[in-house]
């Protein structure tokens, strides 16, 4: 599939950008978003560079929602040819093979970038009359966060605030305008952390996405937009301003719990090989950001247990969300509840609160009493806690966890036992929640 992307020399939105459009054999089938003028408040001028990323992760996040993986031939992997406009064409097009690499290992599919000059302007400021009496207030730190109202994100903010109480942190949130709920989120708990670290909090909550709806609910680059964001914020802050992306260690990995999830069908938005690609990329083009995952070498219940205000974490983590499937309420027995229960992300979540002991939220349904019907073939909303009943029973050792991880990418030969150790111990949280508080049918389907 053939697209290219076009900026208006004339069109402009009410959020301070250019009209942009991605269109496919001429024509168009998105228009992308960017909510500028709220970025602008906190970022005084978005270089270049920076926003061609923003520009070029937004556009790989339109297509992924829009074009079908059921649509490919072999029904997933999708084959995309990309041109997009940049300033300073050619040091893009040296990186294009790294950039191909990095994209197409986070989404599973076949990308191809082409990039060719870019002469109309990203932004376009809105023309004032008279100078406002409004200063403004722009954002100042040391290092950025990405805070999406995750677990993760959260005790990720909470350590870097703890630890630098005499500096101030940046917190970078995204959301699509298509999907609701996750600003909330994310100002909700931010109302949290200002009332405990008064004066170190910089929030800076953009949306960007595009303005079609789509049926591909898969959504595996949605990390790279989130990282381009973050990124825009860290080189306002300025050279060198490392960008933190707080995920744990066993989602990060994602082993893929049956031969089935192997290969592209696992997850990789916070892969140890893809930050590495990435960091390739950012390099390449001028962008001195290092990026790091602070809690990599930690299972959820260690992310929780040793988070430095762990007091804070207890009172506040019910307002935080872990699930992947939010909208799939109609199979819920508790439909009024913020998580389904029984997505991977959700049982890594309760097995992490229940180790730390304020394992007390509803989920949609109780994956420890019968609720999800793993016995039923039919039921695909089983289907993750199904798979990891049989991860558990097979009682893998950290070799064949080694092997399994290396199936899902390249690792560092001299890392690879320390991740499997980091999935063998995420693993023991959850057989111990089942062990607590599963039924009996449940634990033998786990080998307990």
């Amino acid at each position: 599939m053939d697209a290219v992307v076009e900026i208006s020399s004339k069109n402009v939105t009410k959020h301070e950008s250019a009209t942009i459009t991605i269109c496919i054999d001429g024509t168009s089938i998105s228009e992308l978003y960017f909510d500028f003028s709220q970025m602008l408040k906190s970022v005084r001028s978005p270089s270049d560079v920076s926003q061609d990323f923003l520009l070029v992760a937004a556009t790989v996040y339109a297509l992924d929602k829009l074009i079908l993986r059921s649509k490919a031939e072999n029904g997933w992997e999708r084959t995309f040819n990309v041109a997009v406009p940049v300033k300073n064409a050619q040091e893009w097009s040296k990186a294009s093979k790294t950039i191909n690499q990095c994209v197409s290992f986070l989404s599973g599919d076949s990308w191809r970038f082409t990039f060719f000059e870019r002469t109309n302007r990203i932004i376009r400021r809105k023309q004032t009359r008279r100078m406002s009496r409004i200063v403004p207030c722009y954002a100042r730190g040391k290092v950025a966060c990405l805070f999406s109202g995750g677990l993760d994100s959260l005790i990720g903010a909470i350590d870097a605030l703890h630890e630098s109480k005499d500096r101030r942190i940046a917190l970078v949130g995204h959301h699509d305008p298509n999907i609701g709920g996750v600003e909330k989120d994310q100002k909700q708990l931010l109302k949290a952390l200002e009332e405990t670290y008064p004066n170190q909090c910089e929030s800076i909550f953009v949306g960007v996405g595009n303005l079609e709806k789509s049926s591909e609910i898969t959504m595996r680059s949605r990390s790279l937009l989130f990282i381009a964001l973050g990124i825009s914020v860290a080189s306002h802050l300025g050279d060198g301003t490392p960008l933190l992306i707080p995920e744990n260690g066993t989602i990060a990995l994602n082993v893929p719990l049956t031969p089935a999830r192997r290969g592209s069908c696992s997850t990789r938005t916070a892969h140890p090989h893809y930050l590495s690609l990435l960091g390739q990329w950012l390099t390449a083009i001028g962008l001195n950001h290092p990026i790091d995952n602070p809690l990599i070498g930690k299972t959820k219940g260690e992310a929780v247990l040793n988070c430095l205000n762990i007091d804070l974490l207890s009172k506040i983590a019910p307002q935080s969300t872990s699930c992947a499937k939010p909208g799939h309420t109609r199979w819920w027995v508790r439909r009024d509840a913020d998580g389904c229960g029984q997505c991977m992300p959700c049982i890594y979540r309760r097995a992490a609160l229940h180790a730390a002991g304020f394992d007390n939220e509803s989920y949609g349904n109780d994956i420890c009493n019968g609720e999800v019907k793993v016995t039923d073939p039919k039921s695909e909303a089983a289907d993750d806690f199904r798979a990891c009943l049989s991860f558990l029973r097979k009682k893998h050792s950290r070799e064949d966890v080694a092997k399994m991880l290396l199936a899902t990418g390249p690792l560092p030969p001299l890392e690879v036992l320390s991740h499997a150790d980091t999935v063998v111990r995420a693993m023991n949280e959850i057989r111990q929640l089942l062990s607590d508080k599963a039924t009996h049918n449940i634990q033998r389907m786990a080998g307990i």
